[in-house]
C-alpha cells in the first residue's frame, strides 16, 4: 500500500510540472504544437530590427514553445488542459503579471524567477473555442522580464481593439 501510494504522488507531482504539461499534450493530435530553440532564438536576434532592447531580448530568450487547442469551450479536453494549467502555476512558484478580459476573450500572464535569473514566462489566451499557452524561458531579471509588459512605460494593450488594460 506505501508503493501505491508513492507511485500515485510521483505521478500526481509529475503532472504537475510545466515541462510535463508540455509533453503530455505535444504529442495530441488535437492540438497544434511549436517550439523553437536557443539556436533559432539566437538567429532571430540578429534579425530582430534596429532595436537595441529588442535584440537583447531576443538573445537571453532560450526556448518557446507554443500549445494550441481549437475545441469547444466545454468539452473535456479544454477542461482537462485548464484544470492541468491551474495546477502548474500554483504549485510551480508563478506570479500573475497581466490578467485581462474582453468580449469574451481571457489572457494571463505568469512568471517566475529560479536561481541565476533564469525565467519563465506563460501567456495564456482563451476564446470561446481556442485555448493557447506559450511558455517562453530565458535568462533574464524581473525588471527584464517586466519591460516585456510595458511599451515605453505605459501598459501594453493585449487586444488589437479597445482601452488598455
Amino acid at each position: 500500500m506505501t508503493v501505491v501510494a508513492l507511485i500515485l504522488l510521483v505521478t500526481a507531482t509529475k503532472a504537475q510540472t510545466l515541462q510535463s504539461l508540455f509533453e503530455k499534450y505535444s504529442e495530441d493530435e488535437r492540438f497544434t504544437y511549436v517550439t523553437v530553440g536557443n539556436g533559432m532564438m539566437n538567429f532571430a536576434s540578429k534579425f530582430a530590427g534596429s532595436d537595441k532592447k529588442g535584440k537583447e531580448m531576443m538573445s537571453k530568450m532560450k526556448s518557446v514553445k507554443i500549445l494550441t487547442l481549437s475545441d469547444e469551450t466545454n468539452s473535456s479536453i479544454m477542461k482537462s488542459i485548464t484544470q492541468e494549467l491551474d495546477k502548474v502555476v500554483e504549485t510551480g512558484n508563478f506570479e500573475t503579471a497581466v490578467e485581462a478580459r474582453e468580449k469574451g476573450e481571457r489572457v494571463h500572464i505568469y512568471y517566475r524567477l529560479t536561481a541565476n535569473d533564469n525565467a519563465d514566462m506563460l501567456i495564456v489566451t482563451k476564446e470561446k473555442n481556442e485555448f493557447s499557452l506559450i511558455w517562453i524561458s530565458g535568462k533574464m531579471s524581473k525588471e527584464e522580464m517586466m519591460h516585456t509588459f510595458s511599451n515605453n512605460g505605459k501598459t501594453i494593450n493585449l487586444f488589437e481593439q479597445g482601452e488598455n488594460s
